[in-house]
């Protein structure tokens, strides 16, 4: 990297895409820029189509279509814990703001106006109030910067990048270049294009999830739609097929029922795994507790034999006697008080010291909580022998997830043991990340574990899941194929056949439309028609694993430089967020108060590691010293 800047000097930076990610490095270079001496100005041009406004978070999409967060436990401002070369600006979580605005839920339990209900912690809010809350932010930022930086908003998109020297000269989508002698990518992971129109079939994939609920504006109520998926994107599918098209939940009566418009589809849905994911219970501080066996000292023992890991053989033991350890915690927190709980959580640490927790007795065993097929979701197929058989023992399932969902994390060791995936997931990075893994158990867990932690973790909120529920039990929502059927392309018919593979009795039905309900991201970066692409196809990044058919990361170093070609990092570029899902983990996530949050802390590293580059000859003030919370 170059050498300091002279007092009275400016450095320009360069932000391209300012979603999420995009927004946490604009907050740590305005808070540690006020840090640094007044006459070195920073020229930060913000680059984005549609800055602030993630896809996911429009402002302008309906209000049924929810986060899977509760509000208070969402927010943009960092804690202490996650930055620390400069104080966190404070401000108001995604809570506060609105109860600032003094908006209410309506009688819906979604529509958020100026009527009905005060909003509460646990509410999970629409997604386009989050997207407010985004807009106001970056205003927020943009009224807190200090004198000496400056903002050059580029209402485009980035469409090429070219080095010349230790600069950076983009191309926008308008016709207008930026050059940069910072620059950070954190636009996302493109989905995989549409197909292009080969036969008639193509006429009826919806192969791009959003927007909805404009996508399934060609569909008629007297047809028949087929959901692939069984996440948060095809849940969106359903309430925008359902509640958008006017259809409402009865909730005066016990079960609640389903009200049809008349105008909604039939709708049918599969995946791959036929597993739905569960239900989030109300968030609650009693799941957090420091880790028994999923530790880095364990990982860092299992490497002593290997320095790359397998996660079936090496990690995903470790964290199935996690899971146990915390299901008996949970009960004897219920059970016996905190006191018990908290001698168990001693006496598993000296067994996991001596090396016997997996053989400890207190331990609960298979026939009281059998972490491994809650962890792989194992919904009982063995009797089932046809769709309807199928479909009964999942709405069964779901019947006891959501029950469990509604006793919340205090009232069901089951929900405070499978949260144990989300609470130690920094852990779980640390074990694969950075080529922490063989190749081979990459592709695994990027298959098979990823998915099975969302559908523990990321499913819909409890409410939203007994709204599922409801549907199925109405017959408007089915899923009668199970697991895993063929899909084709009945070109005399004009539909889509769906045939089951994993049922006893086959089961064949018809659709007329395909939606695909999940996020299909494109296999090689350097098909990003974009930013991404450029920096691919000219060699200044290069993919990870590329011999992989599963992960599609551009590589990065462990201070997100991206690795070129030649093997150097770039070391005026940062790349943050999903475009480095693979070499790093679980980079899709909202920022919750007063947590250390690894997005944040990263953004905070790589501003630092800018600054103490830029800044004249002298010490930044310590944020203990001189740093005032701002």
């Amino acid at each position: 990297m170059g050498g300091h800047y002279a007092p009275g000097s400016s450095v320009t930076v360069a932000i391209v895409g300012m979603g999420v990610r995009g927004l946490s490095v604009l907050e740590r270079i305005i808070s540690q820029a006020a840090l640094v001496d007044p006459l070195l100005r920073i020229d930060l041009h913000l680059v984005d189509g549609n800055p602030a406004q993630p896809r996911q978070y429009d402002s302008h999409q309906p209000d049924y279509l929810l986060l899977n967060h509760a509000c208070a436990q969402v927010s943009m401002f960092p804690a202490a814990q996650s930055v620390t070369h400069a104080p966190a600006m404070s401000g108001p979580s995604l809570y506060d703001w609105v109860r600032e605005r003094g908006l209410r839920v309506a009688s819906d339990g979604f529509t958020v106006g100026n009527d009905g209900r005060q909003v509460r912690p646990t509410d999970n809010l629409p997604r386009r109030v989050f997207g407010d809350y985004l807009r106001w932010f970056l205003e927020h930022l943009r009224t807190n910067a200090p004198d000496n930086v400056r903002l050059i908003d580029h209402a485009s998109d980035a469409v090429d990048l070219k080095q010349d020297g230790d600069t950076a000269i983009l191309s926008l989508g308008n016709g207008d270049h930026v050059e940069a002698d910072y620059l950070f990518v954190t636009v996302g992971q493109r989905p995989q294009p549409a197909p292009r129109d080969r036969d008639r079939s193509s006429s009826r994939l919806i192969a791009t999830a959003y927007p909805l609920p404009g996508q399934f504006a060609s569909i008629q109520p007297s047809e028949t739609v087929a959901v692939a998926g069984l996440g948060l994107t095809a849940a969106d599918a359903i309430f925008a097929l359902t509640v958008g098209r006017g259809g409402s939940f009865d909730q005066t009566v016990s079960p609640e029922r389903y009200l049809p418009s008349g105008r909604e589809p039939r709708i049918i849905v599969f995946s791959r795994s036929g597993l739905p994911y569960r239900a989030r219970p109300t968030p609650s501080p009693c799941v957090s507790y420091d880790a028994v066996a999923l530790t880095r000292t364990a990982i860092d023992r299992l490497r002593t034999r290997t320095p790359r890991l397998d996660f079936d053989r090496d990690v995903l033991p470790l964290l199935l006697l996690e899971l146990r350890v915390a299901y008996q915690r949970a009960k004897l927190l219920q059970e016996a008080g905190e006191q018990a709980a908290e001698a168990f959580l001693l006496s598993a640490r000296g067994a996991a010291a001596e090396g016997v927790l997996d053989t400890f007795a207190e331990l609960p065993g298979p026939a009281e909580f059998d972490a491994e097929t809650v962890y792989r979701g194992t919904v009982a197929t063995s009797a089932e022998v046809d769709g309807r058989a199928y479909q009964r023992s999942l709405e069964s399932w779901l019947t006891a997830d959501l029950a469990d969902a509604m006793r919340g994390f205090e009232g069901s060791p089951v929900k405070a043991a499978t949260e144990i995936c989300r609470e130690f997931r920094d852990i779980i990075r640390y074990a694969i990340e950075f080529g922490g893994l063989t190749d081979a158990s990459l592709d695994r867990f990027y298959r098979h574990h990823r998915e099975a932690i969302n559908r523990l973790v990321i499913g819909p909120e409890k409410e939203r899941s007994g709204n599922l529920l409801t549907l199925l039990r109405s017959g408007l929502v089915s899923m009668p194929v199970g697991p895993n059927p063929l899909v084709d392309w009945d070109d005399d018919t004009g539909t889509w056949t769906l045939s089951s593979t994993a049922l006893s009795v086959p089961q064949t039905v018809s659709a007329d439309w395909l939606y695909r309900g999940y996020t299909d991201r494109i296999t090689s970066v350097e098909d990003d028609p974009a930013v991404v692409g450029a920096i691919a196809r000219r060699g200044i990044a290069r993919r990870f694993k590329p011999a992989s058919t599963v992960v599609s990361s551009v590589e990065v170093d462990g201070c997100g430089h991206p690795i070129a070609e030649n093997g150097e990092s770039a070391a005026r570029i940062w790349i943050f967020g999903l475009l480095c899902e693979g070499v790093t983990f679980y980079n899709g996530y909202l920022t919750s108060p007063e947590r250390f949050e690894r997005s944040q802390s990263d953004a905070d590293r790589a501003v630092h590691e800018l600054i103490e580059e830029v800044r004249p000859d002298r010490q930044i003030i310590s944020a203990l010293e001189g740093g005032a919370r701002r």
